[in-house]
């Protein structure tokens, strides 16, 4: 018998028995989800796998009862204090949806607590939808049993609305238990599944834009607010449409094809310690040997060993080679690593939400910290001082803007932009990036670069330290400029604005090979006019349909004309182009140095003793939580 059979056939008997043993009175706490979908019935869900209501007994055979279950109950009740004191005293710390789903999980018994996971389907990519779909239900499927009634109906459900697909370790749920609420906005299926039913897991399975995964500069944060917190819609009585999030453990985004491949590869997955997974279902060799952050999976070869194990068990060996070769059991492998515990111990699903929560909360510290030196030291700056540097910023954007017209006006006049005219490109075309890198180098704002210098190192001065003035970011990541980009992150972080040298190596790297490559196009395109209209006169010549010479020369001199009258019309238009390219790149330098260095000299308020006590708090607070979850159990 295969593994996986082997797996189905030991999922209910002890476990479900206990399960429903521990069903004593409790006091229900509706989840978001619960709360949206109108919550389970107890004719159908047990107690036990409800997610939000707290499991107490007074049996005397509980683990609880043990000499050490008081400690680490002691320690959940702590955490659990210390949570909400945070959530009360600084919620901007926290995601308030990801820390109810904490609060609710510490709130259960070690063991048993309620694990969500999100199946999101990329809804613009190919069939990502219906092969999440598919995916869920592969790995929910029963092969010892006939197709269920639930497998048909997962079949044709339409992922317009969300599905939570509860799985109950009650009694087998027939035809008539299942329950597809038409009238909610999040619908509710009820399933029985061996190897789940006594994990206590429910499954949100949903439709999720790649472009809202998607981001100018991804990150592990943005990716967690997505994945983690979805956003459900839903229709108030009045009619409103408002989106309420649905907080889980853990998420597992599905793609197809090489397009969701490429869409998943760029998302800081690995990054999220497991909490957010991905898989591609890919077939065939593009898919054995692709290396990628994702599981590479074949859905269809999952589906066919289930579907043979079902016709006879001698199929048995041909369903244990294609369901190991579909790779689906490596993602049962990460569902299964945050459900499973030994020993009445706290889930690994729900310990990895806290340790992100506190994570988070620690990184929103330090940035508030820095946020109040920055207001500390920017209020002792003595008044007449920091007038006076107001007064040099205007003064130096007024020279600056003044300098940029005259340089550059000296450098569109002068004897290297007049090497540049159009009847000199047949000699010079391969001096045009020199020529023009030269006149950037020595006339686009280097009096101004070297003022700026001084006028930070006065603001330096006077603050005791330099400020963090916001830098420019290049749009073009792929770009030679993108390497010289400086960001906060930077540890050569420089003390004054990049922004006059950034646009100086935007234009040599990135108008400047373009200027020069169109001035060895039109002077190829000039050539080869010339030459063809030559050589046409030289036909006609040697024809017998011609009068002379003289018509003949009439051609090619028509055709010279014509190729040098284009070139002068096309280099001249580029050369204006290219100029005022300078220009109001240049207006822009000084104008966007002029705001960054007003900002790190507006004048803030100095903060309040109480929001720094706040703030010392919040911080003894959570480094207290985090004690605090390095005990539990």
């Amino acid at each position: 018998m295969s593994p996986k059979s082997s797996l189905v056939r030991s999922g209910g008997g002890p476990l479900r028995a206990a399960a429903l043993a521990r069903h004593a009175a409790a006091k229900r706490q509706v989840c978001a989800i619960c709360s949206m979908t109108g919550g389970a019935g107890p004719a159908t869900i047990p107690r036990r796998a409800r997610n939000n209501a707290p499991i107490r007994s007074s049996l005397p055979d509980r683990r609880q009862n043990l000499s050490t279950a008081p400690a680490a109950n002691d320690v959940r009740a702590e955490l659990e204090q210390a949570l909400v004191q945070l959530q009360s005293q600084s919620p901007r710390l926290f995601n308030l949806s990801r820390l109810q789903l904490a609060l609710q999980g510490l709130r259960q018994a070690p063991g048993e607590e309620a694990v969500r996971v999100a199946i999101l389907g990329l809804a613009n990519v190919s069939s990502s939808g219906q092969t999440a779909k598919r995916l869920l239900r592969a790995i929910l499927s029963d092969p010892l049993q006939d197709q269920q009634a639930w497998e048909k109906q997962l079949d044709s459900y339409d992922l317009t609305k969300p599905l939570v697909v509860k799985i109950s370790a009650g009694p087998h749920l027939d035809e008539a238990n299942i329950d597809v609420a038409k009238e909610k906005p999040i619908q509710r299926l009820h399933i029985s599944s061996p190897d789940y039913d006594a994990l206590g897991l429910e499954f949100l399975l949903m439709d999720v834009e790649a472009s809202t995964l998607a981001a100018e500069q991804p990150s592990i944060k943005h990716l967690e607010d997505i994945a983690l917190v979805p956003s459900v819609a839903t229709r108030s009585a009045d009619g409103r449409v408002s989106q309420t999030p649905a907080p889980v453990h853990k998420a597992l985004i599905v793609a197809d094809g090489l397009m969701g491949a490429v869409g998943l590869a760029s998302l800081p997955v690995s990054e999220s310690g497991g909490a957010i997974t991905g898989a591609v279902d890919l077939k065939g060799p593009a898919g054995e040997e692709l290396h990628a952050p994702f599981q590479v999976i074949d859905v269809a070869q999952a589906e066919d060993g289930v579907r043979l194990f079902r016709e006879g068990p001698q199929n048995a060996m041909q369903y244990e080679r294609l369901w190991f070769a579909s790779n689906v059991p490596a993602l049962t492998a990460w569902l299964k690593a945050g459900l499973q515990t030994e020993d009445a111990a706290t889930k690994p699903a729900v310990k990895q939400l806290l340790a992100s929560l506190l994570d988070n909360a620690q990184s929103a510290i330090q940035i508030e910290e820095y946020i109040i030196v920055s207001r500390t030291l920017a209020s002792k700056t003595p008044l007449d001082d920091a007038t006076g540097l107001h007064r040099g910023l205007a003064e130096w954007a007024r020279q600056a803007h003044s300098e940029l017209q005259d340089e550059l006006d000296l450098a569109f006049t002068g004897r290297r932009w007049r090497k540049l005219g159009w009847w000199k490109l047949f000699w010079r075309v391969d001096d045009v990036g020199m020529l023009t890198s030269d006149i950037l180098s020595q006339r686009f704002l280097p009096t101004a670069e070297r003022e700026l210098v001084y006028l930070t190192g006065r603001i330096a001065e006077l603050r005791g330290a330099p400020p963090q003035y916001p830098q420019p970011v290049s749009e073009l990541p792929e770009s030679p400029a993108a390497a010289a980009i400086v960001g906060p992150a930077k540890t050569a972080l420089p003390k004054w604005p990049g922004h006059i040298a950034f646009t100086r190596r935007y234009l040599r790297d990135e108008t400047v090979p373009a200027l020069q490559s169109t001035a060895q196009r039109l002077l190829v395109q000039s050539l080869g006019t010339s030459s063809v209209a030559t050589t046409l006169a030289g036909l006609l010549y040697l024809s017998s349909f011609t009068a002379g010479i003289y018509e003949a020369g009439a051609v090619a001199a028509l055709g010279i004309v014509y190729s040098l009258g284009r070139l002068q019309k096309k280099w001249e238009t580029a050369r204006r182009f290219w100029e005022g390219d300078v220009r109001e790149e240049g207006r822009k330098a000084v104008r966007a140095v002029e705001e960054s260095v007003s900002q790190a000299l507006v004048a803030q308020e100095a903060v309040s003793p109480a929001q720094a006590e706040e703030l010392q708090r919040s911080k003894e607070l959570v480094s207290e939580a985090e004690e605090l979850l390095s005990r539990l159990k």
